[in-house]
């Protein structure tokens, strides 16, 4: 039957995506420097993308979940990137200071400010992965791949 194999692409990005929210909570501070300083809970912001990252990522591996999974990441996606523009636009750079890793705006330079800005066009090929992903779930679905 068509669709009840997981193509390896949707495998590596369930991989990607729960790997990813995983290290939200393995390595909270890190993630939390990434938000904006305009957010006011960066720990909300932290555990709450790191959740949904993983509830979305292994939602890609069921067939019955995969679609709205993957619409899921493509929101994800969208509602992160602000947080980079933020990094890119105000050169935030992440620091260790005292053993953990924090946010130093305005002095990111060389690598650290072309990583900032190269990481902006990265989002779009993701979320328009995620949401072919969704669109071809959805053909499953309703019997229109052969």
């Amino acid at each position: 039957m068509p669709g009840t194999t997981i193509r390896p692409t949707t495998l590596l990005a369930s991989a990607f995506f729960t790997g990813a929210g995983a290290m939200h909570f393995l390595r909270p501070d890190f993630f939390e420097s990434i938000v904006p300083d305009w957010f006011s809970n960066k720990r909300l912001a932290n555990y709450g993308s790191g959740a949904a990252e993983i509830a979305f990522g292994v939602g890609l591996l069921p067939r019955r979940t995969r679609r709205w999974s993957a619409y899921g990441l493509v929101a994800l996606t969208a509602a992160v990137f602000p947080a980079n523009i933020d990094m890119a636009v105000n050169d935030v750079e992440l620091k260790p200071i005292d053993g953990r890793m924090a946010r130093s705006a305005g002095t990111a330079t060389g690598t650290s400010r072309l990583v900032n800005w190269a990481r902006l066009p990265v989002q779009f090929p993701i979320g328009y992965a995620m949401w072919r992903v969704a669109r071809r779930s959805g053909e499953v679905e309703s019997g229109m791949v052969a």
